[in-house]
């Protein structure tokens, strides 16, 4: 039987006839064919450069070429006047040998010590207690978010403001702790929270109350985001909630401690606010943290080359601590099977 030539031509017009002539101009609409033909993007060549571009400006100007000057004036007499009539002289590691050789550094740097292990330490143990009893024991959701944003509540405050806030609160005459201490019968007369003893510690406990929400969401959005088929089989093995803890949920929650440790330790070597408002460094230089003398000698005495130097010498010792910290975190994970 011969075919008709309807038929012919519905077989001949089959997927040829509804696919597309890639190479006929014809068939693309007239926006697209009325582009440059050498352009094979649709957005135009610079977009790339300038999404691009901007944040290397920007990330140049304001952490690369700060940077580089730091190095070049921690090296230099430079003081505010010679900075703006631009005389200064190369005087080597003078400015180091300064900072290096001065009790009042060293001193600094122990109060330093004394922030970091009392501190943020205390912060991240803190917040990491506060997440799990949130998780682990409220289980109403609504409850949950609301003691989730009380907690958080602090950190959303400015330094600033948390430091004029604590300084009323700690105000030895008629300060709100001193009198809720004494209408508890826990003291028998006013303390002098601002004395050369406990000035320190009257910062760290503001601190605390200020930033230990930090450490609390990230290790509550970790403890969050762990498998629930682990401790429905722990619960199936007959595992104890204290087994669990110690056994489960910790250890699978070391990566995320370790990050709010790494976070708060890097802001500690940059903690100026408190102590500025607070005490400004005093009594007697007994609240100084080496952060804070680099923006006296820098912003306050106009020392610019010896504030370099300063803050060469904190930059190396929290990049050595962070190394050392990460070395450890990382043959602790090695000797696990996890890195």
């Amino acid at each position: 039987m011969t075919a008709t030539s309807s038929e012919i031509s519905q077989t001949e017009s089959g997927p040829k006839a509804n696919s597309i002539d890639r190479d006929d101009p014809a068939t693309f609409p007239d926006w697209f064919r009325a582009r440059k033909a050498r352009s094979n993007l649709i957005v135009a060549r610079w977009v790339p450069i300038v999404l691009v571009g901007l944040p290397v400006l920007v990330l140049f100007g304001i952490v690369v070429y700060p940077t580089i000057w730091m190095f070049y004036h921690s090296v230099h007499d430079t003081n505010m006047m010679r900075l703006f009539q631009g005389n200064w002289s190369y005087i080597g590691f003078e400015n180091f040998a300064t900072v290096l050789g001065s009790d009042r550094f060293w001193d600094s740097t122990v109060h330093l010590l004394q922030y970091l292990s009392f501190g943020a330490c205390l912060q991240v143990v803190l917040g990491t207690v506060l997440a799990l009893i949130l998780f682990e024991l409220v289980k109403n959701n609504a409850l949950r978010t609301l003691i989730l944003i009380l907690l958080v509540l602090p950190m959303m405050m400015s330094p600033s403001i948390v430091g004029v806030l604590w300084k009323f609160l700690l105000t030895p005459s008629n300060g709100a702790v001193n009198q809720a201490l004494l209408n508890l019968g826990l003291i028998s007369k006013h303390i002098e929270w601002f004395n050369s003893g406990i000035s320190l510690w009257s910062i760290i406990v503001a601190d605390i109350w200020n930033w230990t929400a930090l450490p609390l969401l990230i290790v509550y959005s970790g403890r969050v985001s762990l498998p629930p088929a682990v401790y429905e089989a722990a619960k199936v093995d007959g595992a104890s909630g204290w087994q669990v803890m110690r056994r489960i949920t910790l250890p699978m929650l070391k990566e995320v401690i370790a990050i709010a440790f790494i976070l708060r330790f890097t802001d500690a070597f940059k903690f100026v606010d408190l102590v500025y408002i607070m005490t400004s460094g005093g009594p007697a230089q007994s609240s100084e943290l080496p952060t804070y003398i680099a923006f006296q000698r820098g912003i306050r005495e106009f020392a610019i080359g010896e504030a370099a130097a300063y803050a060469i010498i904190i930059f190396a010792i929290s990049a050595v601590i962070i190394t050392l910290f990460l070395k450890y975190l990382k043959r602790v994970l090695k000797a696990q099977g996890i890195a």
